[in-house]
């Protein structure tokens, strides 16, 4: 008797425990109000009439990556590493394809959706819309 009261106090202490243990440490980006244009006639974003190309500007948490995937196709990518999006930023990294953290060391992809190639970060970086008007060479970005 004795023996099967320890155990339902021991299965109790379990229950109420585990939720505890197993909470989420990440923290998510922020959010921030962006609402930026870009001017492609702008001898300051003339990198970006290539495809393959990125750009780092400011706004955002951290800063923005701008990045011209194709020929009418851009992404823009909050610099804030979802690691630690409160002490640690992205950079574009010499291949240009890819953004790298070099405190904790995690990889995305430019090309695609900013998802994690390596490192320990939980999850993409905080992706923001762009839309692109052609005929004027003006990029929007917004939240």
């Amino acid at each position: 008797m004795l023996l099967k009261r320890f155990f339902y106090l021991f299965v109790l202490f379990f229950i109420i425990l585990s939720p505890l243990s197993c909470k989420n440490d990440y923290v998510d980006v922020p959010y921030v109000y962006v609402n930026i244009a870009l001017d492609l006639n702008n001898p300051d974003f003339f990198s970006l009439n290539t495809s393959g190309i990125g750009l780092e500007i400011t706004g955002g948490v951290s800063g923005i990556i701008i990045f011209r995937q194709s020929l009418d196709k851009f992404a823009a990518f909050d610099r804030a590493c979802p690691n630690d999006p409160y002490n640690e930023k992205v950079h574009i990294s010499e291949r240009g394809s890819t953004a790298i953290d070099t405190v904790c060391g995690s990889e995305f992809s430019l090309i695609f959706d900013g998802s994690v190639m390596s490192g320990p970060a939980p999850y993409p970086l905080k992706q923001y819309t762009v839309s692109y008007n052609q005929s004027s060479g003006i990029i929007y970005i917004s939240n």
